[in-house]
């Protein structure tokens, strides 16, 4: 394979510009679920407000103080979204690097096609919020973590070395400010010291690289301790509390986060299931593939254990322990898990190039074609998918057929929200005014002779099958509708009441 020119600058940005590519099509087409309602809602917001909002619901401000200035561009689903495109993209180049600098340009290009082609990957380099960039600045730490790996006798000298300097400034800067942008970075600190402790264990590092690995977490500490501050003086409640929403952990949700993340399957935005079919054959063969890919991989850096180390522990203490933690508090869901999946396609593309090395260069280059093929015609039906409901769908419904004197009754409270968004100005007074998730209150309306539109449909995460049970339980207190609507294939909207006026 004629890829000796890869280390130039050239090819990395290449890998970017083809990686934007997938998450830029259709950027704006998806409505907004819940979690980006609340992206649009706090970018819009005066800074002071902003922060103070974002702190009091245990999330960082950094992130939402950047896409504030695009909040006034046009499109928001465009907009707020073109951030996590870009730093999606980065992220493959990233990947692409660290695999070339671990075993060479074939099982580079082969990471990042894995990684780049992930329908989760590109599902969320296509949502307005901060995982993209998290991942991104962990998988910049992760660069300079793999650098020092590669040259231990560098970095046992002071962290200002010159033969050490870039991998210690990419590893404190890039964890301080993933930090910075989203909690849930913090398990990589851990992975980072965990490998540390490690790799001096096996005797490839001496105590002076965990002494230095302690002084780059005093730095990575000072570096974040502002935003932990501001985090602890203002949430609202502890974050062990924010997770009581999460449903227990079971081989369902288990397949859903680990599915999604590390193999090819696309995981649905609001319910905790994957979208493909059973008889899906193509995810079924990627999937094995990549098993024994990373079989591969282990035994092509057995001879290389500090790398091995490196990233089998950055892929492995997180999923693992999560799904500990989840046996008490759940807590596994693929956005918090998401960045490990970098390491797994690392290692994947290292498996897939150890099968191509005894090729001839151009059966290696048929072959990676090949592959890519298979990845992005598994791909492609993401754009086809209602990974999100169609709320935008609902409310020229509700815009169109509500009436003065009706009432909404919305199954899922956070509806409202975004129903505000996607209703037009003059028609947000009739339909939201007298909106109420009140059981009692909407059988009041029915049994008084008024029209209730009954509304029901995820906002954000839970479980479909609960939304159809409420559908069902409720034909008891409201009788038979008087007419059924989908909007889409994920939201009921029924009336209950007498029935809709004859038409001229």
């Amino acid at each position: 394979m004629k890829l000796a020119g890869m280390k130039r600058l050239e090819w990395p940005l290449l890998v970017f510009l083809l990686a934007l590519l997938p998450r830029l099509a259709q950027l704006g087409a998806r409505p907004f679920w819940l979690d980006e309602v609340f992206t649009l809602q706090r970018a819009s917001l005066q800074p002071a407000a902003l922060v103070f909002n974002s702190f009091y619901n245990h999330h960082m401000p950094s992130y939402f103080l950047m896409l504030r200035p695009l909040v006034g561009l046009g499109d928001p689903q465009f907009w707020l979204r073109l951030p996590s495109a870009i730093f999606g993209a980065l992220a493959v180049m990233l990947v692409f690097i660290i695999a070339r600098r671990v075993a060479g340009p074939l099982a580079a290009v082969l990471a990042a096609l894995i990684f780049g082609l992930s329908p989760t990957m590109v599902a969320f380099g296509q949502e307005a919020r901060s995982y993209t960039l998290m991942m991104t600045l962990i998988l910049v730490a992760l660069y300079g973590m793999v650098r020092l790996a590669q040259d231990l006798p560098a970095a046992e000298k002071k962290l200002r070395a010159p033969d050490a300097r870039a991998g210690w400034l990419c590893f404190i800067l890039g964890t301080a400010a993933a930090a910075d942008v989203l909690a849930d970075s913090l398990p990589w600190l851990l992975t980072a010291n965990l490998i540390a402790i490690v790799l001096v264990a096996m005797g490839k590092a001496k105590g002076a690289f965990m002494r230095n690995m302690l002084k780059a977490d005093l730095m990575i500490l000072v570096l974040a301790a502002p935003f932990y501050a501001g985090l602890e003086i203002y949430q609202q409640k502890a974050f062990v509390k924010t997770l009581a929403w999460i449903p227990p952990l079971d081989f369902g949700r288990f397949w859903y986060s680990f599915g999604s993340v590390y193999f090819m399957h696309l995981a649905d935005s609001v319910s905790f299931r994957v979208l493909d079919q059973q008889g899906d054959v193509l995810v079924w063969v990627i999937d094995a593939a990549l098993a024994v890919a990373m079989v591969s991989a282990i035994l092509r850096l057995r001879r290389r254990p500090v790398m091995l180390a490196v990233l089998g522990i950055s892929l492995l203490l997180l999923p693992v322990s999560f799904t500990l933690i989840s046996f008490w508090q759940p807590i596994l869901l693929p956005r918090y898990i998401l960045w490990s999946a970098a390491p797994f396609a690392i290692l994947a593309g290292i498996g897939s190039a150890a099968w191509l090395d005894g090729l001839a260069r151009r059966a290696q280059v048929l072959a990676t074609l090949a592959i890519g093929a298979l990845l992005l015609a598994n791909m492609l039906p993401y754009y086809s998918a209602e990974t999100k409901p169609r709320w935008d769908i609902a409310a020229k419904m509700l815009a169109k057929d509500v009436q003065p004197g009706d009432v909404v009754f919305l199954s899922d409270r956070y509806a409202s929200k975004l129903l505000a968004t996607y209703l037009p100005a003059d028609k947000r007074p009739l339909v939201l005014a007298k909106h109420d998730d009140s059981l009692k209150r909407a059988t009041k309306a029915v049994n008084e002779g008024k029209r209730v539109w009954a509304v029901y449909g995820l906002a954000g995460q839970g479980s479909n099958e609960a939304v159809k049970k409420d559908y069902k339980d409720n034909q008891k207190l409201f009788g038979q509708p008087q007419l059924v609507q989908q909007a889409g294939g994920r939201i009921v909207i029924a009336l209950y009441g007498p029935p809709l006026p004859a038409g001229p």
